[in-house]
C-alpha cells in the first residue's frame, strides 16, 4: 500500500511540496495534493504538473516544504 502513496503531494494552502518514498506516510489534510507519482520528480517539472492540473495559486512560486 505504501507504493501506491509514493510521489510529490502540495500543500494548497502554502504552495510547497513534500516529497514521500515508499513506506513514509502521505501528509494528511485536505490541503494536501498529490501532484505525481514519482518522488524524483524535480521542481520545474512538479511546477509544470501543478500548472497543468490547476493545482496552487501561484504555480510558477511552488517551493520544497523543509
Amino acid at each position: 500500500m505504501a507504493e501506491q502513496k509514493a510521489g510529490i503531494y502540495l500543500n494548497t494552502q502554502s504552495n510547497k511540496v513534500r516529497r514521500v518514498g515508499v513506506g513514509v506516510n502521505a501528509p494528511g489534510g485536505q490541503e494536501w495534493v498529490k501532484i505525481t507519482d514519482d518522488p524524483n520528480a524535480g521542481l520545474l517539472a512538479i511546477r509544470d504538473e501543478a500548472k497543468k492540473k490547476g493545482l496552487g495559486a501561484k504555480p510558477e512560486e511552488i517551493q520544497w516544504d523543509f
